[in-house]
């Protein structure tokens, strides 16, 4: 398969697995129970830990120990660093929250892009793993 095959294979399954969770908000919302919506909320947050841990955090670890750092201090580092990173995009979005005009989209915005950031950074070890392949 070549690297054009592998970009749009990248593009879409995200894009399809996004609408089809968006599905249950769009078509299900007014008829999900509690339960259920906690059952969803669940799993979703079960899915992201799942794949910053085997996507991120783990081979941070491996690549660390290949460059003769201990493997837990970058992820360690870099999970602290994220936190702070969190505590302080959370008192901004606090402040244009608080705003009247626009408060919505300026969210909306915000949010989009707070959650991209480190997806775009994660991108660092894609090329290597398709190099590989």
């Amino acid at each position: 398969m070549n690297n054009t095959l592998y970009s749009i294979a990248g593009i879409l399954i995200p894009f399809l697995g996004t609408t089809f969770g968006s599905g249950f908000v769009l078509f299900l919302k007014k008829n999900l129970n509690g339960k259920i919506q906690k059952l969803i909320v669940g799993f979703a947050a079960g899915v992201m830990i799942a794949a910053s841990i085997w996507s991120l955090i783990l081979p941070s670890a491996e690549l660390a120990e290949e460059q003769g750092v201990v493997g837990w201090l970058p992820p360690a580092i870099g999970f602290i660093l994220g936190i702070v990173f969190l505590i302080i995009t959370n008192y901004i979005a606090d402040k244009i929250a608080k705003r009247k005009s626009g408060k919505k989209l300026n969210m909306l915005m915000f949010s989009v892009t707070l959650h991209n950031i480190p997806e775009g950074i994660a991108l660092i070890r894609v090329k290597p793993v398709f190099a590989r392949l």
